[in-house]
């Protein structure tokens, strides 16, 4: 999870580097008015040598390319542009630590519904705090509402105005005296989290929802799929969970790019395994900040050099 507050920081915003306070959006338009807004949270790390790098850069600027293929957002920025730009904000704000970027298309015509044009891209980068695994610690509420599904308000998409329905339910929880809130689909299956996708490990197996279950294809998630099975040797089924099943869970974490790792020790007021970070959680914790690190040779191709 990253918060963003006033900064002082520079901003790529339709095609300049400006600063922070000159990179504004008309209260008309239909990034303001509907919603119009497709984005990506990611992350760069420091290596142990120094090296800063961007981690799976590519998969996200795919991803947003296709969220604004459904959309039809009418332009088309290429990969190779949407790097130069992401890189480019990284330098102009002279970072050389922990970063969290914040890369957005959005519609700036003033017109109704249906505007797919002018498109215009704003990229913001801002130093991030490294957090240990136990100060991400957190007790979840299985949520009231429903999450969002493809035929309704497509989860695929990273779409601001999806984050309502997460939205209304991290109110809810937190109301309620929880830090996080999980959502079930419509046929009461778990989907994800207010934020972030969800994995569990039961009988030893580490299970998650599929992707065709109300959830953001989420490019962490698909990262610690690989590292479970190439790395730690730990079956991965991707499958429906119910919620009761959750409660019997050894483990249960929540991962996103913003999120990394997070432990969920309880849900509903039912500990989780014994109420403790448990050794899988730990072991996919630590082969993620490996890897996002350069630390592991194999994954060098995850890794876009600043």
């Amino acid at each position: 999870m990253v918060e963003f507050a006033a900064t002082g920081s520079k901003i790529y915003f339709n095609g300049r580097i400006v600063p922070e306070r000159e990179a504004t959006v008309h209260v008309l338009s239909g990034a303001v008015k509907y919603g119009a807004t497709v984005f990506e949270g990611i992350c760069a790390y420091l290596g142990d040598e120094g090296r800063l790098t961007v981690f799976r850069l590519p998969e996200h600027l795919l991803r947003l390319q296709d969220s604004m293929r459904i959309m039809r957002f009418e332009q088309d920025w290429s990969v190779s542009h949407l790097t130069e730009v992401v890189t480019d904000v990284i330098k102009a704000n002279e970072l050389h630590e922990d970063s969290h970027i914040r890369l957005s298309a959005y519609v700036l015509s003033e017109g109704f519904l249906d505007a797919t044009a002018p498109v215009a891209l704003g990229c913001l980068a801002v130093g991030r705090h490294d957090k240990s695994l136990s100060d991400k610690v957190a007790r979840a509420q299985v949520s009231s509402w429903h999450r969002i599904e493809d035929s309704s308000m497509p989860p695929r998409i990273k779409c601001s105005a999806n984050y309502q329905n997460g939205r209304l339910a991290t109110i809810q929880a937190r109301t309620d005296g929880y830090d996080e809130a999980i959502l079930l689909t419509g046929s009461g299956k778990v989907a994800e989290s207010a934020g972030a996708c969800l994995m569990a490990v039961r009988d030893g197996v580490v299970i998650t929802p599929t992707i065709t279950g109300s959830i953001l294809e989420s490019v962490t998630r698909a990262t610690l799929i690989e590292l479970c099975e190439s790395e730690l040797g730990v079956e991965v089924q991707q499958r429906e969970i119910d919620r009761t099943e959750l409660y019997l869970c050894e483990e249960v974490f929540l991962c996103g790019s913003g999120y990394e790792v997070m432990p969920i020790v309880n849900i509903d007021g039912y500990p989780i395994g014994d109420g403790e970070v448990g050794s899988k959680t730990r072991a996919v914790f630590d082969i993620y900040d490996a890897a996002t690190r350069g630390r592991l040779p194999q994954y060098e191709h995850w890794l876009t050099a600043v």
